[in-house]
This record gives structure tokens, sequence and C-alpha cells, in this order.
């Protein structure tokens, strides 16, 4: 499989470049996305689904021409203003929700593939998740917690983290080895149970069930099974302890950068 960092390696050769820079010279109407897609085709960056990887090529087209390789067109415009879906309204409080997780109705883990259940997720977070609805990077899945009670929450599951000492020091990993399969590792960006739901058990709970589920739906939507999945807790607010209830490792503690992080 062509990582992102594969794609952008392929494309900084000589070679590469004046590929890219010729295509450009003689094609002077292509679009940013008609040319990613002549380059994926030209050198193969396809998926293991046989799907062209449009998204990772165009961020290493414009990482080339930032350093001063080629000259891309315009930006496409795009309508809006880039902000995610919502509801017209808070998403409604469940209710009757029991003390213990055992005795809840209906638990079970929702796919978020329809508009509505993405504007569902994305109110959630919004409004009751420190951190909001994102924006997730690189391949993801979301779930809603649905029950006979409502709406209990949600999962976000995106890329891992670039670079974790700890995390490459458990797995026992080169740099070379990290750049190869960082894509088998998942993140779990987000993780919610509503502010007011107290049912004891839930958060361990729809933890194991979300483990049970990913495997399957990722390679179902990506054509391949992650090896593992990577979470994070702020120690200032939470104690961790539904992680450990779930069998979770803990491996160690970050240096507090984003994933997004530019500084060096």
């Amino acid at each position: 499989m062509n990582t992102q960092t594969q794609v952008k390696r392929a494309l900084s050769t000589p070679d590469s470049v004046a590929y890219v820079a010729g295509l450009l010279r003689s094609n002077k109407e292509l679009c940013r996305t008609e040319l990613a897609e002549a380059v994926c085709q030209h050198f193969s960056f396809y998926d293991e689904r046989g799907r062209g990887q449009r998204a990772g090529c165009l961020k290493a087209l414009r990482e080339l021409e930032a350093a001063g390789y080629f000259v891309l067109p315009a930006a496409e415009r795009k309508n809006g203003h880039g902000s995610p879906r919502r509801l017209s309204d808070a998403v409604a409080k469940p209710t009757d929700v029991p003390a213990e997780v055992g005795e809840l109705r209906g638990l079970s883990l929702v796919v978020v593939e329809t508009t509505e259940q993405m504007r569902i997720w994305n109110e959630l977070m919004i409004r009751e998740h420190p951190q909001g609805a994102g924006p997730l990077v690189g391949r993801q899945l979301r779930y809603l917690i649905s029950s006979e009670h409502g709406w209990l929450g949600g999962f976000g599951f995106a890329a891992a983290a670039l670079q974790l000492a700890d995390r490459d020091r458990w797995i026992g990993w080169d740099a070379q080895h990290r750049r190869a399969y960082l894509h088998t590792v998942v993140g779990m960006s987000r993780f919610l149970i509503r502010p007011w739901v107290q049912c004891h058990n839930l958060a361990s709970k729809v933890l194991s069930m979300s483990m049970a589920r990913l495997p399957d739906d990722f390679e179902r939507t990506f054509g391949y099974r992650p090896w593992l999945v990577e979470s994070f807790v702020d120690t200032d607010r939470y104690s961790g302890a539904c992680y450990e209830a779930g069998n979770w490792i803990r491996v160690g503690r970050t240096k507090g950068r984003g994933r997004q992080d530019r500084l060096t």
C-alpha cells in the first residue's frame, strides 16, 4: 500500500517532478482534482480496494508546490464555509437511563453513514465533547451509541498520531517501519458519554463493543484490518478507569503535542 509518506517520496524524485511539471504544461485546463487523478493513475497510487489515493496525492502535490518544484492550478472554490453539518437544535436528552449498564434497553453502536446521523454526531460532539467535532484526519469511522432511552454518546476513529515516543518504543519499530505501517494503527479521536448519563460500567461496556466492531467495519470500508487502536486520556479531567476495565494497555505519556502541530 502507498502510504502518505510513500506517495510523497515517489513524487519527489526528479523523474516524477518532471512528469508532473510536463503534465501541467501540456494540460493547462486541468484542475487540481483532475491532476491528482491523472497522477494516481500514472503512478498506481491505489489503496487495497483499488481506489485512487486522491486526497493523499493532492496533499503531496501541495507540499511539493510549497517547496518550489512546480505551480499547481488555482485551488477550486468550495461552497459554504467548511462548517460541519449540524442539527438546528441540541440532541434530545436520553430519558429514564438506568443506573446499571445491564439494565439498559437496546444498547448498540450505529455506524454513522447517513447525512442525518452525521448531523447528530456533529451536534453531540460540538456541544458536549471538550474537543468538539474535529476535524478528524485520515481514514475515519464514526459511531453513535444508541439505546431505547435515546442517544448516549459516540465514538470517532481516525488516523493515529504521527509519532509517539512511548508508543513507538512499546511496538519496537524504527522510523522506517513506522512510516510503512502507521496506517495499521487507528486513533480513537473522540469518545463521548453524554454528561448527564450516569450509568455504571457503561463506558467500559461500549469501549469493548467498539473494539469488537471496529476491525470488521474498518475492513469493509477501507479494505484492510487495523492491528492496533490507540487513545489518550486527559488526566486533568479523567482517571482512565474505563480503559483499564476494558483491558487497554497503558504504554506511556505524550508530550502534549497535537497531530497537526507544525512546530519542530
